[in-house]
C-alpha cells in the first residue's frame, strides 16, 4: 500500500493535489487533513487542504496556511480523503470528487465504504494521523516539527489522551516517534484540554444541572444540546465536541449520548465505555456508524421524548444481547 500510495503521488507530477475530510471535523480530521497537505507542499508537491467549516477553536492555531475554504475551479489530479468512511460525508468545498481521476481514501474506521482509486484502511490504528504518519514515514518523507505535532494531535485527540481502548503499542510508539520528530506535547495538551473558553464551563455546569438523564439503572446517560442552550451560552456547535465526556466519566454508565434537533430528527452522538457492548452496532442501526466505541447516527422523531424513547430501547437491546452471550 505505501509504494501504491507513492506511485499515485508521483503521477501527479506538477499537477494540484486536493484534501479533504469529513464535516464538522474533529482533532484528527483537522490534525491529518493540515499535516498531510504541509507535508506535500514541503516536499515539493501542489496542495491544498479543504475545510469549508471553521475548525473547532481548540484546533485552529494547527491549520497551515495552504487551507481553501472552496475548491470551486480548481482542477486536481489527485484527490485524498482522509478520516471518512463515506464518501457524503466529504467536505469537498464544491469540488466535484467523481469527477477526479485519481481518489486516494485514508481511514481508520472499520465501516468504510472503501470508496476511491487506492483505499489505505488499518481499523486497528487508533487515528487516521496514525496512518498519515506511517505512510509519510515510510516513504521517506521528511516532516517538520510543525508537521509532526499536527500529528500527534491527531493521534492525542482521538485515543483521549491515549485513554480510550484503540490505545495500542504502535499507537504509542507512534507518539514516541513523532516526540522524537520535534513533536510539541506541551502546546497540544494545553491548546486542547487547558484552554476551555468559560462560556463552554459554564454550558457544561448547565447541562450536568438541568439536562442530564440516566436510564436503565444508570447505565446509559445522556444529555440533549438544544439550538437555545448554544444561543444562551453563546457557543457554536463546532466547539461542543468534548460535552459528552460528561456522561461518560459517570461511574455505572456503559453507554453515554448527546443528542441535538435537527432537521426531522435527533443526531446522536454515542460513546460505549466497555467492550463487548457497541456504539458502533447501535449507531449503524440508526442510520449512521464509526467504531465500536465511538459512534454517531441520526434518530428520525418528532420530539425529544420519542427520540429519548427509541435510544433507550437500542441501548436495552445492546445491553441485553451481549449479557444472554457467552464471554
Amino acid at each position: 500500500m505505501a509504494s501504491d500510495f507513492l506511485s499515485l503521488l508521483r503521477s501527479v507530477g506538477s499537477g494540484l493535489i486536493l484534501i479533504a475530510t469529513h464535516e464538522r471535523p474533529d482533532g484528527d480530521a483537522i490534525a491529518s487533513l493540515s499535516a498531510a497537505a504541509s507535508i506535500l507542499k514541503e516536499n515539493g508537491f501542489r496542495a491544498k487542504a479543504i475545510l469549508p467549516d471553521p475548525a473547532p477553536d481548540s484546533y485552529a492555531e494547527f491549520l497551515p496556511e495552504n487551507v481553501v475554504v472552496s475548491a470551486e475551479g480548481l482542477e486536481a489530479s489527485l484527490f485524498i480523503a482522509l478520516d471518512c468512511s463515506t464518501r457524503k460525508r466529504l467536505a469537498a468545498g464544491k469540488y466535484p470528487v467523481e469527477n477526479c481521476g485519481e481518489i486516494i481514501n485514508i481511514d481508520h474506521h472499520p465501516d468504510n465504504e472503501k470508496f476511491g482509486t487506492l483505499s489505505i484502511l488499518n481499523p486497528a490504528a487508533c487515528s487516521a494521523s496514525q496512518i498519515v504518519y506511517t505512510l509519510f514515514r515510510d516513504n521517506g518523507f521528511h516532516i517538520s516539527p510543525e508537521n509532526a505535532t499536527r500529528l500527534l494531535l491527531g493521534v492525542i485527540t482521538d485515543s483521549g489522551c491515549f485513554r480510550f481502548d484503540n490505545t495500542s503499542a504502535d499507537a504509542l510508539r507512534t507518539a514516541a516517534e513523532l516526540m522524537e520528530l520535534g513533536a510539541d506535547h506541551h502546546r497540544i495538551i494545553v491548546a486542547s484540554y487547558c484552554s476551555k473558553p468559560e462560556n463552554v464551563v459554564r454550558l457544561e455546569a448547565e447541562l450536568v444541572t438541568h439536562h442530564l438523564k440516566t436510564a436503565l439503572d444508570g447505565r446509559l446517560a445522556w444529555m440533549i444540546l438544544d439550538h437555545g442552550l448554544l444561543k444562551r451560552f453563546g457557543v457554536e456547535i463546532r466547539n461542543t465536541e468534548t460535552l459528552i465526556e460528561i456522561p461518560r466519566n459517570i461511574a455505572g454508565v456503559e453507554f453515554a449520548a448527546m443528542l441535538r434537533p435537527e432537521n426531522g430528527g435527533f443526531k446522536l452522538s454515542l460513546r460505549s465505555k466497555n467492550p463487548p457492548y457497541s456504539a458502533g452496532r447501535i449507531a449503524r442501526s440508526l442510520n449512521g456508524g464509526g467504531h465500536e466505541m465511538a459512534a454517531g447516527g441520526f434518530i428520525p422523531a418528532s420530539s425529544a421524548e420519542e427520540a429519548e424513547a427509541i435510544l433507550v430501547k437500542h441501548v436495552e437491546t445492546e445491553l441485553k444481547r451481549n449479557e444472554t452471550q457467552p464471554q
